[in-house]
């Protein structure tokens, strides 16, 4: 699953701006951009994320449906592998193909209208590979914030940081309400 990952989200996209369409990667957010919009927005991201994941897991069924492997909520060295290598991976590939590729190809022609096509392409991505669930919501909360946060800031770094801080957070406060 990683490596078709690797090749699909982010070496044939690299590869196709790189050398058929002789684009300059910094122009698809491949370079730290403006850093006071970046934090800024980063820092908007995380507060507006934690408030949406405080909702659901007081007025809805995602503390029952959101699940971690048994070994990751249960041991803490694999917990701290599963965020930092497993989720850091995808987060990673998540970033370069849908907001690095898609979403900056797109903005060239929708203009700020790319945020909403980039999560419209990650919410059909994981219907269609059936993968729509509570599991699920955190990818769609990162593509939200994610997308604004690399418009805005020109740069894949802050988004992918705040994702994966993101993800670290509330994949603890999921253990934490699971007990």
């Amino acid at each position: 699953m990683i490596t078709s990952g690797l090749i699909f989200f982010c070496v044939i996209p690299l590869l196709y701006l790189k050398f058929i369409l002789h684009k300059d990667l910094h122009d698809f957010g491949f370079q730290v951009g403006d850093r006071k919009v970046g934090i800024t927005f980063s820092l908007l991201y995380l507060a507006s994320a934690f408030l949406i994941c405080l909702l659901l897991f007081h007025y809805t069924a995602f503390a029952k449906g959101y699940y971690l492997p048994k070994a990751v909520s249960g041991n803490f060295g694999y917990f701290v592998f599963y965020e930092l290598v497993l989720s850091g991976i995808f987060v990673a590939l998540y970033e370069i193909f849908f907001r690095g590729f898609a979403m900056f190809s797109l903005a060239a022609k929708t203009g700020f209208y790319a945020i909403f096509y980039q999560f419209l392409l990650i919410f059909l991505f994981l219907w269609s590979t059936e993968n729509l669930n509570w599991n699920s919501v955190p990818v769609l909360i990162t593509a939200a914030f994610s997308g604004l946060t690399t418009y805005k800031s020109r740069s894949l770094i802050y988004s992918f940081v705040s994702s994966l801080f993101f993800l670290i957070i509330l994949d603890t406060l999921a253990i934490k309400f699971a007990h």
